[in-house]
């Protein structure tokens, strides 16, 4: 074997260790993206919900006031950790 030849390897290994990383790194990207998409949709949800609660309370006779319904998320990995508010939504019946 000649010896130019093994020069040539280690940026070759190099190289296909750091593509190698980088499409890791994009697909675990597009995976935390998805599943943030997916969830950014639960007001819609939570609308139809608080929606149910006032129309019971008006046909049972009872002040619909007062009704409030929220939704948390925690984003972050290991030790550090975020929690913060993605929906809320409170009923105020008209005076």
């Amino acid at each position: 074997m000649d010896k130019k030849n093994k020069r040539g390897d280690i940026p070759t290994t190099i190289l296909v260790i750091m593509v190698i990383t980088i499409c890791c790194l994009a697909l675990y990207t597009f995976y935390k993206t998805s599943s943030n998409v997916r969830s950014s949709f639960v007001g819609i949800g939570l609308m139809g919900k608080l929606n149910s609660q006032i129309e019971n309370r008006t046909f049972n006779g009872e002040s619909p006031a007062g009704l409030y319904i929220e939704k948390k998320e925690t984003t972050g990995m290991f030790w550090w950790k975020k929690e913060f508010l993605v929906f809320s939504a409170e009923y105020k019946s008209m005076p």
